[in-house]
């Protein structure tokens, strides 16, 4: 009887234990993350080109890189059936949702779009490369100031370009197929893989991209396994998996990197020693010279920037005062001070504020009022949007900048017995026009100025009114020069004047009406600049 038993669960139940164990080892782990699979790129788009010159230099960038697109075979090129862009070139940076509109119904998963720009210092040349997937830049290449114009020489370039903007991709290539632990690769001899050379295969996890202009600056991998390399074509190689983080983590389309391993050469010494030291070569002196310094490269500026002036000025405050005459307080100089900040939006809009403050002291005008000695203090603020006019394709170059916003002007003075001059406060809409010209291609030297008037101003006084009404003229100016002493280090030395006038009416709430004031300050000053 129990041996009838034993052959009933047999027949019922004919797949043996080692078959259940055998099955159970092949389940397997699956590896996905959405930043790896939004930066993943089969098929690659090439968007129709802009320039400045009627095409002459757009059309032929277009068709080379096109051509370079074809010859890859990392990806397989897509038309984009575009005749023209229906969006500006810097709309489509600053704004993803109109490249991921535009590149919706293309069968394509990036587009490059080149833009060449012709201006006094030669050709400027931008590759963006878009990813369809959330309209943003993975990688972008600027050359600028190219002297030579012809199409070839342009093409010459433009190709350089291209191979180091796919360069900046996070991975070399893509695993086409796997069959056990047999994998096939899209990458061959072309690419550098070699026979019996071992490759990693990994997966993003992560991205960081600059805060400002939104191109990818690192991203973070993990490692799903390894592959030995056994046979290579050209543009293929074959291989097979020697590791793994665990069963079926390495999938079709995994990512493949180092392919060109970073060699760094054999270490002599766990320790520094004087034989060691590059210092103590026999040329030192020739190659490093004396008091040699080890040198970090530093990031260049690219979100905004403040400064700090200090300077002496000279002041004149008047009012004209019914039946007294005018009273005039005059300084011939007076120290101040000004912190100045910008933040970079992007390559157009900025946020500029500036605080201004100084103290002034001047002889009583009044005769026989008291004090004799009157303390003056200065304070000025204001808060601006600046749109930038960009003379070339370059944030440093020759610009003009618009600015809007408002300011506010105060000149407290102390009272006096009779009543002479009053505190004064101006404060309005801000409307101005800026200029900076590098006076070098390197930008070692620079000038620029400003101009501002404030509009629809309104002029409040203290402790009394000279006036009912007021008509104000204000009036701001100023010319700089700049040099640069360090990647973000600014010198900067320059003249401001300003105008602050009001011509009133009506007796106000003091004993002698006042016709007329004005509020004049010149100042030379010099600061330094520090862009971040």
């Amino acid at each position: 009887m129990a041996a009838a038993g034993l052959w009933t669960l047999v027949l019922l139940n004919p797949i043996s234990s080692e078959a259940q164990t055998s099955d159970r080892v092949q389940l397997g782990a699956t590896y996905k993350s959405s930043v790896d699979e939004k930066l993943t790129i089969r098929k690659m788009s090439v968007l129709p080109g802009s320039d400045n010159t009627d095409g002459i230099y757009a059309r032929p960038v277009e068709e080379h890189l096109i051509a370079l697109v074809k010859s890859s075979h990392r990806w397989e090129y897509s038309d984009a059936k575009i005749a023209s862009m229906p969006q500006a070139p810097l709309d489509l940076e600053e704004k993803p949702e109109l490249t991921q509109s535009l590149l919706a119904p293309l069968g394509t998963d990036a587009a490059i779009l080149p833009i060449i720009t012709r201006g006094p210092q030669g050709l400027s040349i931008r590759l963006n490369l878009f990813m369809k997937v959330d309209g943003k830049i993975i990688a972008q290449e600027i050359s600028r100031d190219n002297r030579r114009f012809e199409i070839s020489e342009v093409k010459a370039v433009v190709g350089d370009m291209y191979r180091r903007l796919i360069s900046t991709i996070p991975y070399d290539g893509l695993l086409l197929s796997r069959q056990g632990t047999r994998v096939t690769m899209n990458l061959g001899r072309a690419d550098g893989i070699r026979v019996d050379q071992t490759v990693s295969i990994i997966q993003i996890i992560a991205e960081t991209r600059h805060p400002k202009f939104g191109f990818l600056i690192s991203t973070e991998k993990e490692i799903l396994g390894q592959v030995k390399v056994l046979k290579v074509d050209e543009t293929l190689s074959f291989g097979v998996i020697t590791a793994e983080k665990e069963r079926g983590a390495i999938q079709k389309l995994a990512k493949i990197a180092g392919v060109r391993a970073i060699e760094y050469g054999e270490a002599q010494t766990l320790s520094p020693s004087a034989a060691g030291d590059v210092r103590s070569r026999p040329d030192s002196g020739v190659a490093f010279g004396d008091g040699a310094k080890e040198w970090l490269p530093v990031r260049s500026p690219a979100f905004g920037q403040i400064g700090l002036r200090a300077g002496l000025g000279s002041y004149t405050g008047s009012t004209n005062l019914t039946g007294v005459g005018s009273l005039d307080a005059k300084s011939a100089f007076f120290p101040l001070i000004a912190i100045s900040g910008e933040l970079w939006l992007n390559p157009e809009w900025s946020i500029l504020a500036d605080v201004t403050q100084g103290i002034i002291s001047t002889p009583n005008p009044r005769a026989g009022a008291t004090p004799g000695e009157l303390s003056h203090a200065l304070s000025k603020y204001s808060m601006a949007l600046g749109y930038n006019f960009l003379i070339r394709d370059d944030y440093f170059g020759p610009k003009f900048q618009l600015k809007t916003g408002f300011s506010f002007y105060r000149m407290f003075v102390d009272d006096s017995v009779p009543q002479g001059l009053t505190t004064v406060n101006y404060n309005g809409f801000l409307l101005g026009v800026g200029l900076y010209f590098p006076l070098s291609d390197d930008g070692l030297w620079a000038v620029g100025g400003d101009f501002a008037m404030t509009l629809f101003s309104k002029l409040t006084e203290s402790p009394v009114s000279s006036g009912d009404s007021a008509n104000n003229t204000i009036n701001d100016f100023s010319m700089y020069l700049e040099r640069r002493i360090a990647v973000n280090v600014k010198a900067r030395a320059g003249v401001d004047f300003s105008l602050y006038s009001s011509s009133l009416s009506g007796a106000g709430t003091r004993t002698e009406p006042a016709t007329s004031l004005s509020q004049r300050t010149i100042v030379v000053n010099g600061g330094i600049i520090y862009q971040f």
